[in-house]
């Protein structure tokens, strides 16, 4: 699989090459079209003449037609770029959720932490904890078990 293999930024230049030069065949392979088929309806004429013998006309008919499938070719390789170009960006978008949810994890996990050491790190006289001896422990295991308790839920919502 060429997109999964390579680099998104190799692929993204390769694809606009190929739209550019699908789009460079198809300013070609139009306005020749339409002559050939201008030729085939007889709608170029001369005075009292034939423009072309018969055996012209009929190289012009299989021209026409070789000329059709090579447009309806082109469509499809069309499509298939533009199928191309969306299943890139799609994969693009979704690489960039991966990485926002996981930096919303972390923001997450790191977020009551700070909490708790901002109420703790707080110059108040009455905190119960701070007469206590165990106070400064205390604070530690919040910060502890808050942590496991979102690591342990984010796991098992597969977050991470």
């Amino acid at each position: 699989d060429l997109v999964a293999t390579e680099r998104p930024n190799v692929v993204g230049h390769r694809l606009r090459d190929l739209r550019h030069d699908v789009r460079g065949i198809r300013r070609t392979l139009g306005p020749t079209r339409d002559a050939v088929h201008k030729i085939l309806d007889n709608r170029i004429e001369l005075d009292d003449a034939e423009l072309f013998p018969r055996e012209v006309e009929i190289a012009f008919g299989d021209a026409f037609d070789k000329l059709l499938r090579a447009s309806e070719g082109l469509e499809s390789s069309r499509d298939a770029l533009a199928g191309v170009r969306d299943y890139l960006q799609g994969r693009i978008a979704n690489n960039q959720n991966d990485v926002m949810k996981r930096l919303t994890v972390i923001a997450s996990i790191l977020l009551l932490p700070t909490f708790i050491v901002g109420l703790y790190g707080q110059n108040f006289r009455h905190i119960p904890e701070l007469g206590w001896g165990w106070g400064y422990w205390w604070s530690w295991a919040w910060i502890v078990a808050t942590t496991i308790g979102q690591l342990v839920f984010f796991r098992w919502k597969k977050w991470i």
